[in-house]
């Protein structure tokens, strides 16, 4: 299960907070200690996935079936690559 520290995430709210994310087989699991949050985005409500450059970060822009979710972090094509294998 691939794991990713001190990621930047945006919710479809607007919402933003520092997170550790967890890719496993059905889901991506983000938690923030600090804010004492948790939040699960199953594999299956994921439409599509969208990565670019922010600053000497990457962006990686989730479109699913509850909006959108943005998430910075150093290496974004790993996250990528960690979802589409779990969609398998």
């Amino acid at each position: 299960m691939p794991r990713f520290q001190r990621v930047k995430e945006t919710d479809a709210s607007g919402s933003t907070r520092l997170v550790s994310l967890e890719v496993t087989e059905d889901a991506v699991y983000s938690t923030s200690k600090a804010e004492m949050w948790e939040g699960r985005l199953p594999l299956a409500a994921l439409i599509d996935l969208h990565i670019s450059r922010d600053g000497s970060s990457d962006l990686v822009t989730a479109e699913t079936k509850h909006g959108r979710i943005q998430w910075v972090l150093k290496n974004g094509q790993n996250l990528i690559d960690a979802i589409e294998n779990g969609r398998g």
